[in-house]
């Protein structure tokens, strides 16, 4: 009897350990289009079935995710603004950065078109053509790839946004920024696949698309820590995502049938 006893303990003994949850973890810091596309979610589930390592993540816009990877509190982000990620490179010295994969950016705005910047030749004439109707524009307003790349626009449409009375800043993620262009129907900047996400529910249209400035070009940056268990999980993650798996999940990600992500060799 204390035999079997001792087995029935020893049993329910392991059966514990086996149901407590892992602790192995990694934290990210990412763009708020790669979650709002869904693809982090993709990401994570994929992610943590292969390794056990559970992925957290900061979602933020691309100058704030430097800004904490320079601080110390991540060791891994995903970008998407390279003249900021040049100059990170160059004064963090970071393990690794790697350019992995891209979409687009696509100009959106009321079906009727008030600008008729679907007519523009380049991005910088739409941006032009807003500006010059006083049209209303929203920006992201908060350091994010998305928002320098609208920066850089205005300056090669040779005007300051900013200075259109109808210039809103609303300093929000791009799934709330695309929300508030469809309820104020106005014009906005945004990557096409959270676009796309939320299409269905919107009334505000793709209108000009296919410059080739704006592609949209998403990098990881791991940096370079001392040896903990937390930096070797975000090499772990660095290694899958830019593994020949993880091309094939994010080729792989699709919206309603279109493949939204492309990579980079």
């Amino acid at each position: 009897m204390i035999a079997k006893a001792r087995r029935i303990a020893l049993l329910s003994a392991a059966l514990l350990l086996s149901c407590q949850p892992h602790h192995h973890s990694v934290t990210i810091a990412t763009t708020t289009s790669v979650e709002g596309s869904g693809l982090l979610q993709l990401m994570r589930t994929e992610f943590e079935r292969q390794t056990g390592i559970m992925l957290n993540s900061f979602v933020i816009g691309s100058g704030r995710a430097l800004r904490l990877a320079s601080q110390g509190k991540v060791d891994l982000t995903i970008t998407h603004d390279p003249e900021a990620e040049r100059a990170f490179v160059a004064q963090n010295k970071p393990e690794l950065y790697r350019q992995f994969m891209w979409n687009d950016f696509v100009i959106v705005g009321p079906r009727g078109d008030p600008a008729g910047i679907s007519r523009a030749r380049s991005a910088a004439e739409a941006f032009l053509r807003i500006y010059e109707v006083r049209g209303k524009f929203l920006s992201r307003s908060d350091q994010s790839g998305t928002h320098m790349k609208e920066l850089s626009l205005w300056r090669a449409a040779g005007v300051s946004g900013q200075s259109n009375p109808n210039y809103i800043a609303i300093g929000q993620p791009m799934a709330t920024l695309l929300r508030s262009a469809n309820e104020l129907q106005a014009y906005a900047l945004s990557d096409r696949a959270t676009f796309d996400q939320l299409a269905p529910s919107l009334h505000v249209a793709i209108l000009f698309s296919g410059d080739p400035t704006l592609k949209n070009v998403y990098a990881v940056t791991l940096m370079r820590r001392s040896d903990s268990e937390e930096h070797r999980n975000a090499r772990t993650f660095a290694s899958w995502i830019l593994s020949a798996g993880g091309r094939r999940l994010v080729e792989s990600f699709r919206i309603r049938g279109r493949q939204e992500f492309h990579w980079i060799d």
